[in-house]
């Protein structure tokens, strides 16, 4: 029989965070899932150990979160805070920050898109503990193929969202709703002081799932070469911010 989108998309989430995930976080930080949905990678933090919780506007899987399992998480966004003053040592929020400041958390730009991607990743910064890391993974703007997005703000992008496969990304479009690794770092730029972070681009092979081939994995190697990374030829970031 075959799996269901649910389970596949659970499948996928174990993997990226025991290849991904696990290897950059130390076991005594405390943890902050930004943009977790279901949850799925919360709860695969804290069987292997780590204290972890989760943050999501609205999408919280209420059959996932049963029981106990609902103390690890809060309902809202970050910039309100739903977890009080608490500060973390790691939080990450995978392909969401393109998500950030469009209508509905969908793939449309608000106007006041930058404003409010500026304000996302203050709140980021504001709650790290001196030391902690703050990861953002998107779709690379500059790379014209998008493997995570459908792109329908131009008329060859609406016809290949039909097949379900990738998206065509026009870098240059106002109306694309990705960031390349200079916009996030302008972004935090404007709202850290100098000196008071380090930021930086981190391998990528590591984020598909279990199911990619071998020879998959190797050609994702690649593209984290020093002089491909960040560049056009890679269809992702991994963005490290650490806060001294």
């Amino acid at each position: 029989m075959a799996k269901s989108y649910k389970a596949l998309e659970r499948e996928r989430i174990k993997g990226v965070v025991s290849r991904f995930l696990q290897p950059m976080i130390d076991r005594r930080s405390r943890v902050m899932s930004v943009g977790c949905g279901a949850g799925t990678d919360v709860l695969e933090l804290r069987e292997a150990g780590y204290q972890a919780w989760g943050l999501d506007p609205s999408r919280l899987d209420k059959e996932t979160l049963e029981g106990a399992n609902k103390g690890f998480f809060y309902e809202g966004s970050l910039e309100e805070r739903p977890f009080g003053n608490d500060k973390f040592n790691f939080i990450y929020a995978l392909e969401v920050i393109e998500h950030v400041g469009c209508i509905n958390f969908g793939t449309t730009l608000k106007p006041e898109a930058r404003d409010v991607r500026k304000e996302f990743i203050r709140s980021g910064f504001e709650i790290l503990e001196p030391g902690g890391k703050f990861l953002l993974t998107t779709s690379n703007r500059l790379c014209p193929v998008d493997v995570g997005h459908w792109h329908k703000y131009h008329w060859l992008g609406k016809s290949l969202s039909d097949n379900h496969r990738f998206g065509l990304s026009l870098p240059w479009d106002k109306r694309n709703f990705l960031l390349s690794y200079r916009e996030i770092k302008g972004l935090l730029a404007e709202i850290a002081s100098e000196g008071s972070y380090d930021i930086e681009l981190v391998p990528t092979a590591g984020l598909p799932s279990l199911r990619s081939k071998p020879f998959i994995r190797y050609f994702l190697r690649l593209l984290d070469l020093p002089f491909i990374i960040g560049s056009p030829l890679s269809p992702m970031l991994a963005i490290m911010i650490t806060r001294k």
